[in-house]
């Protein structure tokens, strides 16, 4: 054990459904090896107290919704039951912004709390002017102060501090903390977990492809995957993809676009996958595919990584500079000829080169995204937080 007394942290989180993308997955695997390292941790949410997405007998899940405004995640009962109960911890870190959650920690937990912004300031969503607007009032009124008023924001990588200095907003006075940020190596049976991804999806058994595992968002480059697909096609280059998310709006505009260029029999689609399908779906894709406009970490890639599969993703994800500096994929501009490009080569590689991208890949996982390693950043930066605890 790290500590002579136990550092108890609340995690307050809007929901963990995986359908609202990495950060839920995110926070549990990092909430598991903070218990293994002495750290205790409870996770508040918005869910639905009989919702449940994750199951632990170390981890206590505290339900108090539904929200009463939608996806700002506003509820009463979570309000209520913090400040009855903010005494029993020692920090908060809060997940997200634009939510419900940090303007109740700044009410409550003043300078007790910590945020992570998980990308939610990332220097894309200035191309939307309606929701650019919206987020700036939200901003004055509210946010700046909410994260003024924390210990510090928490940031995944370097490349998440280099993207605050192209933001819509200023965030020069806020207190700002690199912790780093991964995933635990899943323990789950390889064979078995294929077998599972077959059966369900048998048309895919002896079939080359490449794996796509998020939210469907304009934000993740689909789009350009699609169109870099259409491209190649009519050079009578056929790769398949498999696209696996939540049902969206977004994702009927992608199925209609990939329908338009006749990639039906190359792009296929499915809700998402969670346990062991998506585990099989990963050890038999030959990589994993993000055109992403912009991403302060990429959990599916780091997931594919620690399944020694290697990742074709874009220079505006914050971690492709460890992509490059192992060799575990590939990286381009986020436009269609440039992911295009990336496309075609990896198809061209032969098995020497495959075989060494996928030692690449784990290496990769294992030096930089492992939190189950003695380099976990937020293990250290809460062990070193201590002391400031009051």
């Amino acid at each position: 054990m790290l500590y002579k007394k136990k550092i108890k942290i609340l995690r307050i989180i809007p929901s963990l459904n995986p359908k609202y993308g990495g950060p839920s997955q995110a926070t549990i695997y990092s909430s598991n090896i903070l218990q293994k390292k002495g750290i205790k941790v409870d996770i508040l949410t918005c869910d639905n107290k009989k919702e449940v997405f994750f199951r632990s007998s170390k981890i206590k899940i505290i339900n108090k919704g539904p929200s009463l405004l939608g996806t700002y995640w506003f509820s009463l009962k979570l309000f209520f039951w913090l400040k009855r109960n903010k005494k029993k911890y020692d920090a908060f870190i809060v997940h997200g912004i634009w939510h419900f959650n940090t303007l109740m920690a700044r009410l409550l937990i003043k300078k007790k709390y910590y945020v992570f912004l998980h990308g939610q300031l990332d220097p894309f969503f200035k191309n939307d002017f309606i929701k650019l607007i919206k987020k700036k009032i939200y901003w004055f009124l509210f946010e700046k102060n909410n994260l003024l008023n924390a210990k510090s924001i928490l940031l995944t990588s370097k490349g998440e501090m280099q993207t605050l200095k192209n933001t819509f907003v200023n965030t020069d006075k806020i207190i700002k903390n690199i912790v780093g940020y991964g995933i635990v190596k899943s323990k789950f049976n390889k064979k078995k977990a294929i077998n599972i991804f077959y059966k369900k999806f048998p048309n895919f058994k002896n079939k080359k492809f490449l794996l796509f595992l998020g939210r469907f968002h304009e934000k993740k480059g689909c789009d350009i995957l699609i169109k870099a697909l259409n491209k190649l096609s009519k050079k009578n280059i056929k790769i398949n993809v498999f696209l696996a998310g939540p049902d969206v709006k977004f994702k009927n505009k992608l199925q209609i676009l990939s329908k338009n260029y006749g990639l039906e029999n190359n792009v296929f689609w499915s809700d998402i996958i969670v346990g062991d399908l998506k585990w099989g779906a990963i050890s038999a894709s030959s990589g994993m595919v993000l055109a992403s406009h912009g991403e302060n970490f990429g959990v599916s890639l780091a997931e594919s990584l620690s399944c020694s599969k290697p990742v074709l993703t874009t220079y505006k994800v914050n971690i492709y500079k460890e992509i490059l500096k192992y060799k575990a994929g590939l990286v381009s501009k986020n436009k269609v000829n440039d992911f295009a490009k990336i496309l075609e080569e990896f198809n061209n590689s032969n098995k020497s080169i495959l075989k060494q991208f996928s030692k690449n890949s784990y290496n990769c996982f294992n030096q930089n995204f492992n939190l189950d390693s003695k380099n976990n950043g937020l293990v250290k930066f809460l062990k070193n937080q201590k002391n400031n605890f009051n």
